[in-house]
């Protein structure tokens, strides 16, 4: 009888010690991958001559910048068309991301602030419609554009919270104040850091794939991180950037 109590002791140690085992590889695994991205996020910003600010911008911002639609109705996808040609108001460079949404719908989606930081600009512009602008402590100045509405009791010198709702994706811009519906409905997300003096933009992508992989019903690229991300055909959304 004891030895039988023995074996049973023994064989539920060996069990626990198993699945210990397993969470252990498979944080570890995870944790590997963590440390993969990050330093290839570095590498993309040292290519834009931005590599001290990759330590940065990975501790301050805390959330991919669409909040997720916990109905089911509205999904999210990006890829990377930072730098392409833009010509409303002249030919200029696309100095962000456009997160599109599969419902064509204002206001279907929330947005919400990336980090900590305090509101700096807000209001309309032609390029970009109803905007926000919240510089982080570090100095780093985030950019919300093409809002369709801003959350009630937004103003500049507002301190916002990392996560927390600013505004709703919609299609504002390309005209005096109010105008909307020139594009289809999007958020587009830009981030703009010191350099010798001048505030330039750098190329967010990274970034927000980096957060997207932490948040579901995300398509970035070609990849799919939920299964139900609808893609809309390729060419059928008109996409714009900031100033």
């Amino acid at each position: 009888m004891k030895n039988s109590s023995f074996i049973n002791i023994k064989r539920i140690i060996y069990t626990i010690l198993a699945f210990v085992t397993i969470l252990c590889v498979l944080y570890c695994v995870q944790w590997e991958e963590d440390i993969k991205c990050k330093i290839g996020i570095r590498t993309q910003l040292e290519k834009q001559g931005a590599g001290e600010y990759a330590y940065i911008l990975l501790d301050e911002m805390k959330y991919f910048p669409v909040y997720p639609d916990n109905t089911g109705k509205a999904d999210c996808y990006f890829e990377d068309g930072y730098g392409t040609g833009r010509t409303y108001g002249g030919e200029r460079k696309h100095e962000g991301i456009d997160i599109m949404s599969s419902v064509n719908k204002p206001s279907c989606l929330k947005i919400r602030s990336v980090s900590d930081g305090i509101v700096e600009k807000k209001g309309w512009l032609e390029l970009g419609g109803y905007r926000l602008g919240i510089r982080s402590s570090s100095g780093i100045y985030y950019y919300y554009a093409h809002l369709d509405h801003y959350k009630d009791g937004i103003k500049e010198g507002t301190y916002i919270h990392a996560g927390e709702v600013i505004g709703y994706m919609g299609n504002t811009g390309y005209g005096p104040e109010g105008t909307k519906g020139q594009f289809d409905v999007h958020l587009h997300f830009g981030i703009y850091i010191d350099k010798a003096g001048s505030e330039t933009s750098i190329n967010p992508y990274h970034l927000l794939n980096y957060l997207s992989k932490k948040r579901k019903g995300i398509k970035h690229g070609n990849k799919t991180l939920e299964r139900n991300v609808r893609t809309l055909p390729s060419g059928s959304r008109r996409t714009c950037g900031k100033i």
